[in-house]
């Protein structure tokens, strides 16, 4: 696993972290169902990439399905989603109701069990990494969203 990096200097003066150099992973790009699906029937599947896709988008559905019902869905091996939300505080536990949710959202948490290696310490461990020339560091974000030790910081 080869991961590009692009260094950027945290150029928020409200911050500790201020002026400090961070680092961010250069994505490739997003892949969809389809380009997941072709890439699964190289690795030998007996399935074509169309009756892929059609289990992909099941799967999708069943898991949006299954996480409004109030499950956690594990796919072990790779982690867990669930939903969670987002809401305003009351003093009196009787007036929290309906209006006080602000948000729902899907969250995942990656397979951390001693028989996947998906950990961090493992990822970090198998990676390699490129990084960007330095004239190009500033990107007027805020700082230490993906990497050094100042999470205190993070906005």
């Amino acid at each position: 696993m080869k991961l590009k990096i692009k260094k950027y200097v945290n150029n928020n003066s409200k911050l500790k972290s201020y002026g400090r150099t961070y680092g961010r992973i250069q994505h490739l790009g997003t892949l969809d169902t389809l380009d997941v699906a072709k890439h699964i029937q190289k690795h030998g599947s007996v399935f074509t990439s169309d009756v892929i896709v059609g289990v992909l988008q099941r799967f999708s559905l069943c898991i949006e399905e299954l996480l409004q019902e109030g499950y956690k869905v594990k796919l072990n091996g790779l982690g867990t989603f669930y939903l969670a939300v987002k809401t305003i505080g009351e003093e009196n536990a009787e007036d929290f109701g309906t209006s006080n949710i602000k948000q729902v959202s899907i969250q995942f948490l990656a397979d951390k069990s001693k028989d996947y290696d998906w950990n961090s310490k493992s990822q970090t461990n198998r990676a390699s990494f490129t990084f960007e020339k330095d004239e190009d560091t500033s990107d007027g974000e805020g700082g230490g969203t993906d990497g050094g030790d100042d999470e205190e910081d993070r906005p």
